[in-house]
């Protein structure tokens, strides 16, 4: 392993805990807000406006650029399943900022994912491709293939259940990043091989900028309409999904084949499953419950409250 992939892997796990951040911090700042307003341009200049949220973006945009950094330096089919550590490390901020502790079946999932992660990363072991020399009829459609699969998780947000509508945004959010990361491995390459002016007169280098705005309007959207419980598993499976797709079949980012990708394919369910028990985490459930209070009391890490009684209240 080179010292570039190395400092790749390593800019990409700070990133995962500014995601990690931004989460804990942006979900906080929307439950703060009247439950009942419909989710709208007021509702985010509200946001915008308190510092609980102001924190948790520049979480985000920290985390974007760590992960611009990473992805100069290593593979986007590599880099993005890295992102996926930011799930644990939502549960470790929360912990640290309501002083709760973390019980063995988190440690257990965190050991699940953890593992799973490494053993998808390590058994695709993907190697560089040729991002900048895409044909513009290859980008067509699988650029309008991701654009239509966003719209139509959006679209399915608005409809039925709080929890499928939450789950429904948080995929089409994950989507959106996922999308805006394949766009910033084209805008970093273009910046090394053509220094600013090649970054800026690249379409790729608006289309990341917009579906990064995208993806936190939607983000947004996810977080107020319910739990970061059920949004979770979207905002973190959809962005390496997305990405190792366009890394293989766009970028030609070259994997191992034959039973490698049978072991692939076995750290990508380890991976799904420990995230799936991580954003059930009680902590998070109490987090997501709470907070509506002031965020001042959580559930009791040794039991549920008494019946009748009401979160935040004695």
């Amino acid at each position: 392993m080179s010292a570039a992939e190395v400092l790749s892997f390593g800019c990409a796990g700070v990133a995962a805990f500014g995601n990690a951040v931004a989460n804990v911090m942006q979900r906080k700042a929307s439950l703060e807000q009247d439950p009942d307003r419909p989710f709208g341009a007021g509702l985010l200049v509200e946001l915008v406006r308190t510092p609980t949220w102001i924190l948790g973006f520049s979480g985000m945009v920290a985390s974007f650029l760590l992960q611009a950094v990473a992805l100069g330096l290593g593979q986007l089919s590599a880099v993005e399943p890295i992102i996926t550590l930011e799930v644990p490390l939502t549960l470790l901020v929360a912990g640290r900022v309501f002083g709760q502790r973390l019980g063995s079946g988190e440690w257990a999932a965190i050991l699940l994912m953890t593992g799973g992660m490494i053993t998808l990363v390590a058994s695709l072991d993907p190697r560089p491709g040729d991002e900048t020399h895409v044909a513009s009829f290859v980008y067509l459609v699988a650029g309008s293939a991701t654009a239509a699969t966003i719209l139509a998780l959006a679209l399915a947000g608005r409809r039925g259940h709080r929890i499928w509508r939450t789950a429904c945004l948080g995929a089409a959010a994950g989507a959106s990043f996922g999308f805006t990361a394949t766009l910033i491995k084209e805008t970093v390459a273009r910046l090394s091989a053509a220094g600013l002016v090649g970054m800026l007169t690249t379409w790729q280098t608006y289309g990341a900028i917009g579906f990064g705005l995208l993806g936190v309007v939607l983000m947004q959207a996810a977080l107020h309409t319910g739990p970061l419980i059920a949004a979770q598993p979207g905002f973190t499976l959809m962005d390496p999904i997305v990405s190792i797709l366009w890394g293989v079949l766009v970028y030609n980012e070259s994997t191992r084949t034959g039973g490698w990708l049978v072991l692939a394919s076995a750290g990508t369910l380890v991976l799904g499953i420990g995230v799936i028990r991580l954003a059930h985490s009680p902590l998070l459930a109490a987090l997501n419950e709470d907070d509506r209070t002031g965020g001042d009391t959580l559930r009791s890490r040794d039991g549920e409250l008494p019946h009748g009684t009401v979160p935040g209240t004695s």
